[in-house]
């Protein structure tokens, strides 16, 4: 039987702001990375679209206890 984790998603801006957008269940911390990417790709697209540039924000991963466990930066979505 597979055993899932729950992980929960934090936007950090310049600024230092901390917002928890998500909370979802995954099966292993690689694949909340990889989700996470994938939103980092989405808000990234968005935000040229209409102009802004905000390449330095990133994801923090964090466990159900807020401990940050990763971190995916708004550059590596577009690498």
């Amino acid at each position: 039987m597979s055993t899932v984790a729950g992980y929960v998603f934090n936007l950090i801006t310049p600024s230092g702001r901390v917002n928890d957008f998500a909370k979802a269940y995954y099966h292993s911390l690689d694949d909340a990375r990889a989700e996470a990417l994938l939103i980092a790709q989405e808000f990234m697209s968005r935000a040229a679209n209409q102009g802004r540039d905000i390449s330095s924000y990133y994801i923090e991963i964090c466990n159900e206890a807020r401990r940050t466990l990763s971190v995916v930066t708004f550059r590596q979505a577009r690498e």
